[in-house]
Protein backbone atom coordinates (compact mmCIF):
# COMPACT_ATOMS: atom_id res chain seq x y z
CA UNK A 1 0.00 0.00 0.00
CA UNK A 2 1.59 3.23 -1.06
CA UNK A 3 -0.14 6.42 0.04
CA UNK A 4 0.56 9.38 2.26
CA UNK A 5 -1.35 8.16 5.23
CA UNK A 6 0.92 9.81 7.81
CA UNK A 7 0.20 13.31 6.41
CA UNK A 8 -2.34 14.97 8.74
CA UNK A 9 -5.71 16.00 7.39
CA UNK A 10 -6.75 19.39 8.69
CA UNK A 11 -10.27 18.47 9.76
CA UNK A 12 -11.44 22.08 9.54
CA UNK A 13 -10.84 22.11 5.79
CA UNK A 14 -13.14 19.17 5.01
CA UNK A 15 -16.75 18.46 5.96
CA UNK A 16 -17.48 14.90 7.17
CA UNK A 17 -18.87 13.73 3.81
CA UNK A 18 -15.70 15.02 2.08
CA UNK A 19 -13.54 13.30 4.69
CA UNK A 20 -15.35 10.03 4.07
CA UNK A 21 -14.86 10.33 0.31
CA UNK A 22 -11.19 11.23 0.78
CA UNK A 23 -10.62 8.24 3.08
CA UNK A 24 -12.49 5.87 0.75
CA UNK A 25 -10.02 6.80 -2.00
CA UNK A 26 -6.97 6.70 0.27
CA UNK A 27 -7.96 3.40 1.95
CA UNK A 28 -10.07 1.50 -0.61
CA UNK A 29 -9.86 -1.75 1.37
CA UNK A 30 -11.10 -0.19 4.63
CA UNK A 31 -14.45 1.24 5.69
CA UNK A 32 -14.52 4.93 6.62
CA UNK A 33 -16.38 5.22 9.94
CA UNK A 34 -17.60 8.44 11.54
CA UNK A 35 -16.56 8.99 15.18
CA UNK A 36 -19.11 10.88 17.31
CA UNK A 37 -17.36 10.91 20.70
CA UNK A 38 -14.27 9.82 22.61
CA UNK A 39 -14.47 7.50 25.60
CA UNK A 40 -11.35 7.14 27.77
CA UNK A 41 -10.41 5.56 31.05
CA UNK A 42 -10.06 8.13 33.82
CA UNK A 43 -6.26 7.93 34.00
CA UNK A 44 -5.89 8.85 30.31
CA UNK A 45 -8.59 11.52 30.39
CA UNK A 46 -6.86 13.12 33.37
CA UNK A 47 -3.72 13.56 31.23
CA UNK A 48 -5.73 15.84 28.93
CA UNK A 49 -6.66 18.14 31.83
CA UNK A 50 -3.01 18.29 32.94
CA UNK A 51 -1.87 19.08 29.35
CA UNK A 52 0.11 15.82 29.06
CA UNK A 53 -2.07 14.33 26.31
CA UNK A 54 -2.85 16.05 23.00
CA UNK A 55 -3.77 13.10 20.80
CA UNK A 56 -5.59 9.81 20.93
CA UNK A 57 -4.98 6.79 18.75
CA UNK A 58 -7.97 4.67 17.79
CA UNK A 59 -8.29 1.30 16.07
CA UNK A 60 -11.29 -0.24 14.38
CA UNK A 61 -10.65 -3.57 12.64
CA UNK A 62 -11.18 -3.12 8.91
CA UNK A 63 -11.87 0.62 9.20
CA UNK A 64 -10.42 4.08 9.58
CA UNK A 65 -12.23 6.73 11.59
CA UNK A 66 -12.92 10.38 10.95
CA UNK A 67 -14.59 12.96 13.22
CA UNK A 68 -18.28 13.73 12.72
CA UNK A 69 -17.70 17.35 13.78
CA UNK A 70 -14.90 19.78 14.61
CA UNK A 71 -15.65 19.29 18.32
CA UNK A 72 -16.46 15.93 19.90
CA UNK A 73 -17.59 15.16 23.45
CA UNK A 74 -15.16 13.48 25.84
CA UNK A 75 -16.55 10.73 28.07
CA UNK A 76 -14.82 8.92 30.90
CA UNK A 77 -15.10 5.43 32.39
CA UNK A 78 -13.26 4.08 35.41
CA UNK A 79 -11.93 1.00 33.61
CA UNK A 80 -12.13 -0.05 29.94
CA UNK A 81 -13.68 -3.37 30.98
CA UNK A 82 -16.51 -1.73 32.97
CA UNK A 83 -20.04 -1.93 31.68
CA UNK A 84 -21.11 1.29 33.43
CA UNK A 85 -22.33 4.14 31.26
CA UNK A 86 -19.61 6.70 30.47
CA UNK A 87 -19.87 10.24 31.85
CA UNK A 88 -19.34 13.34 29.68
CA UNK A 89 -16.61 15.53 31.17
CA UNK A 90 -15.88 17.98 28.36
CA UNK A 91 -15.21 18.30 24.66
CA UNK A 92 -12.20 18.03 22.38
CA UNK A 93 -11.51 20.38 19.47
CA UNK A 94 -10.11 18.26 16.64
CA UNK A 95 -7.12 19.88 14.97
CA UNK A 96 -5.97 17.12 12.64
CA UNK A 97 -6.33 13.44 11.88
CA UNK A 98 -3.67 11.21 10.39
CA UNK A 99 -3.46 7.52 9.68
CA UNK A 100 -0.53 5.26 10.50
CA UNK A 101 0.06 1.57 10.85
CA UNK A 102 1.00 0.25 14.27
CA UNK A 103 4.55 -0.21 12.96
CA UNK A 104 4.74 3.45 11.85
CA UNK A 105 4.02 4.86 15.31
CA UNK A 106 7.02 6.57 16.92
CA UNK A 107 8.16 8.08 20.22
CA UNK A 108 6.56 11.45 19.38
CA UNK A 109 3.20 9.75 18.84
CA UNK A 110 3.59 8.03 22.21
CA UNK A 111 4.42 11.27 24.05
CA UNK A 112 1.50 13.17 22.45
CA UNK A 113 -0.79 10.33 23.56
CA UNK A 114 0.46 10.56 27.15
CA UNK A 115 2.84 7.58 27.18
CA UNK A 116 6.51 7.50 28.17
CA UNK A 117 7.58 5.40 25.17
CA UNK A 118 6.39 3.75 21.98
CA UNK A 119 6.60 0.38 23.73
CA UNK A 120 4.22 1.61 26.49
CA UNK A 121 1.82 2.97 23.85
CA UNK A 122 1.82 -0.30 21.89
CA UNK A 123 1.23 -2.29 25.09
CA UNK A 124 -1.75 -0.05 25.93
CA UNK A 125 -3.19 -0.35 22.42
CA UNK A 126 -2.95 -4.14 22.61
CA UNK A 127 -4.61 -4.10 26.04
CA UNK A 128 -7.51 -1.94 24.79
CA UNK A 129 -7.96 -3.46 21.33
CA UNK A 130 -6.67 -7.01 21.70
CA UNK A 131 -5.26 -8.61 18.57
CA UNK A 132 -3.73 -5.69 16.66
CA UNK A 133 -1.10 -6.31 13.98
CA UNK A 134 1.85 -4.13 12.94
CA UNK A 135 0.19 -3.59 9.52
CA UNK A 136 -3.19 -2.48 10.94
CA UNK A 137 -4.10 1.15 10.20
CA UNK A 138 -4.78 3.39 13.19
CA UNK A 139 -6.57 6.75 13.32
CA UNK A 140 -4.54 9.41 15.15
CA UNK A 141 -6.67 12.36 16.34
CA UNK A 142 -4.85 15.52 17.47
CA UNK A 143 -6.91 17.79 19.70
CA UNK A 144 -7.12 20.56 22.26
CA UNK A 145 -9.43 20.68 25.25
CA UNK A 146 -12.31 22.98 24.38
CA UNK A 147 -14.68 22.61 27.32
CA UNK A 148 -13.01 22.20 30.71
CA UNK A 149 -15.81 20.86 32.92
CA UNK A 150 -13.94 18.98 35.62
CA UNK A 151 -11.15 16.49 35.89
CA UNK A 152 -11.85 12.84 35.17
CA UNK A 153 -10.92 11.66 38.66
CA UNK A 154 -13.14 14.29 40.32
CA UNK A 155 -16.07 13.26 38.11
CA UNK A 156 -15.67 9.57 38.93
CA UNK A 157 -15.17 10.23 42.64
CA UNK A 158 -18.38 12.28 42.74
CA UNK A 159 -20.37 9.60 40.90
CA UNK A 160 -19.20 6.83 43.22
CA UNK A 161 -19.67 8.75 46.46
CA UNK A 162 -22.64 7.83 48.70
CA UNK A 163 -24.29 11.19 48.08
CA UNK A 164 -24.14 10.89 44.27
Amino acid sequence: MAFHRAKPINQGSLVPSDLKAHLSCQFPDLDAVERHRFVMVADLAELIFSSKKSSTIRFSKGAVEYPSAQELPLFVVGDHREKAAPTCIGALQIGAVCYKTLAELNETDAHKDGFASKADLVDALKMFYGDIQSSDVLSVFEFTLSNRRRSASATLAHEHSPAA
